[in-house]
């Protein structure tokens, strides 16, 4: 599992970074952008509005420092990974999804 961001899923709607609006629309959520001759439905302009808002770096929900210690650690080989635990955890889970069988 990588956990480095190294590039974006956002796409540029324009060179400027301004989005860019369909015959005289108004830009914004409910505005229908056109990039490189393809129309984008309002649905879409709001599905990757979304997206942009979920990639930015200000999420509260991770501890980067926290992170950064764990990443550390295991480069250095003070974290000690065993797999049957690993296994044992995952056979667990799938006997519980399971109903227990």
């Amino acid at each position: 599992m990588k956990i480095n961001q190294t590039t974006s899923s956002r796409p540029a709607d324009a060179s400027d970074g301004t989005p860019r609006s369909v015959a005289g629309a108004p830009a914004g959520p409910a505005a229908a952008p056109e990039t490189a001759g393809v129309r984008v439905s309002p649905l879409a302009a709001q599905v990757r509005e979304i997206g942009a808002r979920l990639v930015e770096d200000h999420d509260d929900d991770i501890d980067t420092a926290k992170v950064d210690e764990i990443r550390q650690a295991i480069a250095e080989g003070r974290i000690k990974i065993d797999p049957s635990k690993i296994a044992d955890g995952l056979l667990a889970s799938l006997r519980e999804l399971n109903g227990g069988a």
